[in-house]
């Protein structure tokens, strides 16, 4: 509840985007009978503008969206491992992270498009 709005919608859409690409992938084996689906570069190609849009707004601070993940991280203390000391809990190391989350999500885009344009 603590993340700004705009993080907070962009982290459920990567969630439904990256759900929606995991299941096209096996489901494109099963029903096109050994051929890639339209849907899974699609896919591959939205999860990386989604990547791409949370990766800038962690990198930039958008809204203090860098402070809250830190203090996310800090309060939320998964399997009782505390990160409050950790580099992990450091407003730098989260907006490094987002640029080069940033990077994955265009090599996500570069990727799909090699191969959407390659089958066809």
């Amino acid at each position: 509840m603590k993340l700004p709005q705009p993080l907070k919608s962009c982290l459920v859409a990567y969630l439904i985007v990256f759900v929606v690409a995991f299941v096209s992938i096996p489901a494109s084996a099963v029903f096109s009978q050994g051929k890639a689906s339209p849907v899974t570069f699609w896919g591959m190609g939205t999860l990386g503008v989604v990547v791409i849009v949370l990766g800038v707004m962690l990198a930039t601070n958008f809204r203090g969206s860098a402070g809250a993940y830190v203090s996310l991280l800090k309060d939320y203390k998964p399997m009782g491992v505390d990160y409050s000391k950790s580099f992990l809990a450091n407003p730098k190391f989260v907006r490094i992270f987002g640029a080069m989350f940033a990077i994955v999500g265009v090599w996500f885009i570069v990727v799909s498009t090699f191969m959407a344009s390659r089958l066809s």
